[in-house]
């Protein structure tokens, strides 16, 4: 193998091993799928748990809790077999998840955010907390319904401290119709480094195809 050869794949195996760790996705389970919420939705309370999402009521509501939507409404993607939360099971709750990561390293959390249509507030309110790093989202509704949610892609970037949780709690007030979670996501975002190391990859390839292409179009003088 020539030395052009060896670099090359070198740089191409680095770079399938970078774009895949980046790829993963952290959280367990963003799709609301295992368990599925059934035929219409599921109610959890305080202290109970769903798959790998553990479920707590909002402080000042003994009977909070969370509604695991399965057919009830669109799911995000409208992929069958997967679905949402509404973070106002009879009462205002939170959903958490502990996740593995490292510290330091920076991370993306993604996720769909809508409103339950069947009442007020009109405008619904959710804290997202990922270890150290917290930001409020807000969802107005009035246009989406059960078969257009018209869920809107929401984002947090953050540097990995504290302890590793994926949270979500509803700010609504005595409500039973809360902000509607689903798709969530948690992947590393690639450093510098990792992104030059990528470029470098895909010019090593470059200049690899450019040399071959020289090569079988020369002709003998």
């Amino acid at each position: 193998m020539t030395k052009s050869y060896l670099l090359a794949s070198i740089a191409a195996s680095a770079m399938l091993a970078a774009s895949s760790a980046f790829a993963t996705n952290l959280v367990s389970d963003g799709d609301f799928s295992s368990p599925y919420g059934g035929p219409s939705f599921t109610t959890y309370f305080n202290g109970q748990s769903f798959g790998s999402w553990n479920v707590q009521a909002v402080a000042g509501y003994t009977n909070g809790g969370v509604d695991l939507i399965g057919g009830y409404w669109q799911a995000p993607n409208s992929v069958p077999g997967t679905g949402s939360v509404d973070l106002d099971g009879d009462n205002p709750g939170l959903i958490f998840e502990t996740v593995s990561w490292t510290a330091g390293d920076a991370y993306k959390l993604s996720f769909d955010l809508s409103g339950n249509p069947d009442g007020g507030p009109s405008t619904k309110t959710v804290l997202v907390e990922v270890g150290n790093a917290f930001n409020i989202y807000t969802y107005t509704i009035g246009s989406n319904t059960h078969s257009n949610m018209m869920y809107s892609p929401e984002s947090l970037t953050f540097k990995a401290s504290g302890t590793p949780d994926v949270l979500f709690e509803s700010l609504d007030s005595n409500s039973p119709y809360g902000p509607v979670i689903g798709n969530v996501s948690l992947t590393a975002v690639p450093e510098a480094s990792t992104w030059a190391m990528m470029l470098a990859g895909f010019a090593g390839l470059g200049f690899l195809g450019f040399r071959r292409s020289r090569q079988a179009v020369a002709l003998p003088l």
